[in-house]
């Protein structure tokens, strides 16, 4: 790399690191009030520990001219007390303020995700989402909230201990003041190695993170193929690679350690033999020994806190880099629509859509009146998938338009705003975690009892319903533990219908079913919702008898409807 192009990063980096810092202080700037008072709290502690350390100038004076000063004991024992309580006191209210900011935080990127555009949002592993959404999230939220008190508390304390010290002894304050900034500009030599190791620590606790959590959720397919031995292998690569990270992070955290140490080290000793030398001069007492050596000591104890708060700082704007990858995505925007009207139909002109430039749908016209029933045919990975995503408005034609005729007149394009009047069961296995109810609920939020069970009856979902002893509470653990393949898709065909929305799609919805069971359906869905303009995605030719048109996509993405 030349050095216009180091030049070039370096600028890159300076200005990204200030977005990034700009965009959390603003994130917790509401909490500024909160943090002000643990700041005014640590202040106070300080402050106290100050006045012990003063006390304890006069308790070893007095001690070394044979006197015992009872009083002066009795404050020293009562400050140090009175600071415990404090910090106690401080570090309580730090972490309810650090939990809820922190879940505030989550709750807000949560909704970020949500609220993606689909096609950009899907390209990040759920894996990986969680590991933002939980490891990140907590590095941004821990760090803000006791970062920022903490960093002007060590400048406070360097200031008054600067005060105190030149008071006693100006040569040691100044040495004190010369020696403090030293191992912090250490640190800035390690930055980018330790940036580095950050960002590939989290890099990799996605990956293993996402890998365990496909395995778990796909154990009945792991069994089938006899996967166990290449899945604990591949966990031990996981291992290895990560603890070679664990261990570059942690010899160059040890360096970085080692050199506060060393500054420490010799600050502490300088003021010892200074202190000495003052004494053996007759200049200053024992007393005035134990503030040069506490207060020095305190002055390298806040320059080793803000070692720690350097690197605490870059693991900070890694997660926030990570963080903004996705806040970033262009959102999905509701123009805020509300109304659903009675009868809507699709108009489909000159439709092309591909993913960069593969190409999955062609010169795709169509009609649909309200009402009709539309089946989608075509072999596996021809774009009938797509089409549904297209129909809500999940992705946007590359070229052409896709629009729904509102009561025969009025067209709206396929926007987000489009799902108010759709309802639609996904391919596969899609029921939540929870009771029966909690899953219909899901498709309309104060579903009566009544409608509950109309909609399982229209599904042919109600007799087995029936014979469970809690019937519509009874429980459905993940993947819908307790009941088959095809009751869980009947379930999800009931939550579409519970809906009630005047467009309904099919998604292989009753690719579980036997055919005597997906006939049941498929008909009763045509003919008692026959106001309903329904889009069957199927494999099954024998579904297209109850369908008024038929839209066929083939291997080269060509469209024709009959």
């Amino acid at each position: 790399m030349g050095k216009k192009d180091t030049i070039v990063k370096a600028l890159k980096n300076k200005d990204e690191t200030i977005r990034l810092t700009k965009w959390m202080l603003q994130i917790v700037k509401p909490y500024y009030r909160f943090i002000i008072y643990t700041f005014l709290i640590s202040v106070v502690s300080l402050i106290i520990s100050y006045v012990s350390t003063i006390v304890g100038k006069y308790v070893v004076d007095d001690a070394t001219n044979g006197v015992i000063n009872l009083r002066n004991m009795l404050w020293m024992c009562g400050t140090t007390f009175v600071a415990i309580v404090i910090s106690v006191f401080s570090s309580v209210i730090s972490s309810y303020i650090s939990e809820k900011f922190s879940f505030t935080l989550k709750k807000q990127f949560f909704n970020d995700i949500q609220r993606s555009v689909w096609l950009d949002i899907s390209k990040i592993h759920s894996g990986d989402l969680v590991t933002r959404l939980t490891s990140d999230i907590g590095s941004i939220s821990d760090g803000l909230i006791e970062m920022i008190p903490k960093t002007i508390l060590i400048g406070t304390q360097l200031l008054i201990a600067f005060c105190i010290l030149f008071y006693y002894d100006k040569k040691i304050a100044l040495f004190a003041l010369v020696i403090a900034p030293i191992g912090g500009m250490c640190l800035l030599i390690f930055r980018e190695s330790y940036k580095k190791y950050q960002a590939a620590l989290r890099k990799s606790e996605s990956e293993y993170r996402s890998f365990m959590q496909e395995t778990l959720s796909n154990l009945t397919i792991i069994k089938a193929f006899g996967q166990e031995d290449y899945n604990d292998e591949t966990m031990e690569r996981f291992k290895r690679e990560r603890l070679q990270l664990v261990f570059k992070n942690s010899r160059l955290s040890s360096v970085m350690s080692a050199v506060m140490r060393i500054v420490y080290s010799v600050g502490y000793v300088v003021a010892f033999c200074w202190g000495s030398y003052r004494i053996s001069t007759g200049d200053i007492t024992y007393g005035t020994l134990t503030i040069f050596i506490t207060l020095v000591s305190q002055v390298q104890g806040s320059v080793s806190a803000l070692g720690g708060i350097v690197p605490q700082f870059y693991s900070m704007l890694v997660s926030a880099k990570r963080i903004h990858t996705v806040i970033d995505f262009p959102k999905e925007v509701y123009s805020g629509k509300t109304d659903v009207p009675a009868a809507v139909g699709v108009e489909v002109k000159d439709l092309d859509f591909a993913y960069d430039k593969d190409y999955i749908l062609k010169g795709m016209n169509a009609t649909i009146a309200p009402g009709e029933k539309v089946a989608v045919v075509g072999p596996s990975g021809a774009g009938k998938t797509t089409l549904v995503r297209l129909l809500l408005a999940l992705t946007t034609p590359t070229a052409g338009s896709l629009n729904y005729i509102l009561d025969g007149a009025e067209q709206e394009a396929a926007t987000p705003d489009c799902r108010r009047f759709v309802s639609y069961v996904p391919q596969g296995n899609t029921l939540i975690s929870g009771t029966v109810e909690d899953n219909l609920k899901f498709g309309l939020r104060d579903a009566t009892e009544e409608q509950m069970w109309r909609a399982l009856e229209l599904a042919a979902a109600d007799k087995f319903i029936e014979k469970h002893p809690d019937k519509l509470k009874t429980e459905l653990s993940e993947k819908s533990g307790g009941i088959s393949e095809g009751q869980a898709q009947r379930i999800s065909i009931a939550r579409a219908l519970i809906a009630d929305k005047p467009v309904l799609i099919l998604d292989e919805a009753t690719s579980a079913l036997d055919e005597a069971t997906e006939a049941v359906i498929v008909k009763s869905i045509t003919e008692q919702l026959d106001n309903k303009t329904c889009f069957i995605i199927t494999h099954r030719r024998s579904m297209l008898q109850y369908c008024d048109k038929v839209i066929e996509i083939d291997e080269d993405a060509h469209v024709t409807m009959k």
